[in-house]
């Protein structure tokens, strides 16, 4: 091949590449500025919606809280009364 049709192909790859890259960008711009545009009109009703989905997941995560503190605490009474155990013991045993 002659060098001048290498810097052809060359020139027409980058061209290629300059088009794709612009039809790949170009929905990451349009995309974002309709759901600005959109998400205005929508945003009265949608409030209450989120204020209820708000309190509902508050509620859900302090039972989640209070069962999982449930579960766990006597586990950790176990471990607490073992260790204290311990160190109770070694107070004993060192002052001997």
């Amino acid at each position: 091949m002659t060098p001048e049709a290498i810097a052809l192909g060359r020139d027409l790859a980058l061209i290629l590449l300059v088009i794709e890259a612009a039809v790949l960008a170009a929905p990451l711009v349009v995309i974002p500025l309709y759901a600005i545009r959109y998400l205005r009109r929508f945003r009265a009703p949608i409030r209450p919606a989120l204020r209820r989905v708000r309190s509902r997941v508050l509620e859900v995560e302090q039972a989640t809280k209070l069962v999982s503190s449930m579960a766990v605490q006597p586990f950790l009474w176990a471990v607490a009364g073992v260790e204290g155990l311990k160190r109770g013991l070694g107070q004993v045993l060192r002052r001997r």
